[in-house]
């Protein structure tokens, strides 16, 4: 078993692509066998063969990679502009 938790400066888009993943209704690939599941739960032998598995997993983490990279682009602040002045520059007044 695992436990996870977050806490409030977890960023809002972590915490929704973890419980998307986690909702997924899609089937996990485990062994034969494993000991990871309910007792009711029959398994099945993949149809696919371990160079499928494997190229299905790195697709997947390259889509993870580029979503990744694409979000961060996204947060990047853009690079301030020099303001042009026309006029001579006052200083800021002291209170």
């Amino acid at each position: 078993m695992w436990h996870s938790w977050f806490d409030g400066h977890t960023p809002e888009d972590l915490v929704t692509a973890f419980v998307t993943a986690l909702a997924d209704p899609s089937p996990l690939q485990r062994g034969m066998y494993d000991r990871t599941a309910h007792h009711s739960v029959v398994q099945t032998p993949s149809p696919l063969t371990p160079e499928q598995v494997a190229e299905a997993h790195t697709n997947r983490l390259d889509t993870v990679r580029a979503q990744t990279r694409a979000a961060c682009r996204r947060q990047r602040p853009k690079p301030a502009t020099a303001p042009t002045t026309t006029g001579a520059a006052h200083p800021a007044a002291r209170r």
